[in-house]
């Protein structure tokens, strides 16, 4: 070690050349941290001298209406197999926003008739690569025939990702099926 550290500064003392590549790997972590800790930010940049909120019309966080689902209560969604149905039945607060969120699932089969099953839900941010720090509550609304889900939390502005996955019968059969719905939350 002694005769690469002279090799790399001829006549330094060791030790001085030591401090100054721990300032220098010091410095370079802190960098690094800081970069990816505001990559996440939640919060707007300055447009023309004043505060933007965060998702606002003309601002550059967040997202449009156009880059996921357009809410409307009974949205509904055929899954990518083709067994059942999705149906958004409802959203509180409608449309989605940001905290907590009550979502309303509906479950059909091929025929229209609420299935009962079980049904898993992740909430994610495609564009960040994080999910949502809470999983809801999922319980059957036997009155609604539909499942209830809370909270539905999504903490910052963005298009997230809502997938459904459903496992029930249907015709007698064992079968599973999966949504997606996107909204762009502000």
């Amino acid at each position: 070690m002694r005769w690469l550290l002279s090799w790399s500064a001829p006549g330094l003392p060791a030790s001085w050349i030591m401090r100054r590549l721990l300032r220098r790997a010091t410095f370079a972590v802190l960098l690094a941290a800081s970069c990816s800790l505001g990559a996440c930010s939640a919060r707007a940049p300055e447009a023309n001298g004043a505060n933007a909120a965060a998702g606002a019309t003309g601002s550059t966080v967040g997202c449009t209406a156009s880059d996921g689902d357009v809410y409307a209560a009974g949205l509904q969604k055929s899954g990518s197999a083709g067994h059942f149905d999705f149906t958004l039945v409802s959203s509180t607060p409608g449309p989605p926003s940001l905290e907590d969120n009550q979502f309303v699932v509906q479950v059909s089969d091929g025929e229209g008739k609420a299935v009962t099953g079980e049904l898993r839900v992740v909430l994610d941010m495609p564009e960040h690569g994080h999910r949502s720090p809470k999983q809801p509550d999922i319980h059957f609304d036997a009155d609604s025939q539909a499942f209830v889900l809370e909270p539905i939390y999504f903490f910052m502005v963005g298009l997230w990702r809502i997938t459904f996955s459903f496992e029930g019968a249907s015709a007698g059969a064992s079968l599973t099926d999966s949504a997606v719905f996107q909204f762009c939350v502000d």
